[in-house]
């Protein structure tokens, strides 16, 4: 699923916007300081019940950053 991710500097999330397939792109506006970031999650799927696909997307947003360089997620360190 591509998600849509505003960020800050060190790509800790504060939003994101999920699109599914065949679906028009989140578009979400930044903050000063913010950043926006479109990655593809494949972990992430618009299939199955509504609100295992929710759990899922907060996962992501609780546990993860995006890593600006690898433009991808990385699991936040304890």
């Amino acid at each position: 699923m591509l998600i849509s991710f505003v960020h800050d500097e060190h790509g800790f999330i504060s939003a994101l916007a999920a699109s599914p397939p065949d679906a028009p792109v989140a578009h979400l506006v930044p903050q000063v300081g913010e950043f926006v970031t479109r990655l593809d999650v494949p972990d992430v799927s618009a299939d199955g019940d509504p609100q295992e696909v929710l759990g899922r997307l907060t996962d992501v947003a609780e546990n993860f950053r995006v890593d600006t360089e690898a433009r991808a997620l990385t699991r936040k360190q304890a």
